[in-house]
């Protein structure tokens, strides 16, 4: 059995005569052509380029525009925070206390209750 590299190099005939002149000459004139055609046509923005940037500057945009609006001084509420005490809309909580509330999608709720006397409220055993 031989090996399939030796076959492929007894089977090519380019390996045994070079091309002729007039074959050369040919060859050289179809790359430069194809190469000269290829200088021209290219664009300087492709479509998926300028799509890819219109997409990446509109995230930036999104993203520093809730930035801006996050800062401290906005009105926005932190998300799954819940404050608790509050009376009738106003900005004092009752008592000084404040809670803050997560919970899970598997029903799991976690809820802090800052106290702002720093006292401990329960006895130990």
């Amino acid at each position: 059995m031989t090996h399939w590299k030796d076959r492929l190099l007894e089977a090519d005939g380019a390996l045994t005569s070079e091309p002729s002149a007039e074959e050369t000459l040919r060859l050289r004139r179809t790359v430069a052509a194809e190469a000269a055609s290829a200088v021209r046509s290219r664009q300087p923005w492709s479509l998926p380029f300028l799509l890819t940037a219109g997409s990446l500057t509109g995230a930036s945009a999104a993203l520093v525009l809730s930035a801006v609006t996050a800062l401290p001084g906005a009105s926005a509420p932190a998300a799954g925070a819940q404050a608790v005490g509050v009376e009738n809309g106003s900005e004092t909580p009752a008592a000084g206390r404040q809670q803050l509330q997560f919970a899970t999608p598997g029903g799991t709720r976690i809820i802090w209750v800052f106290d702002a006397e720093f006292e401990v409220k329960g006895t130990l055993p």
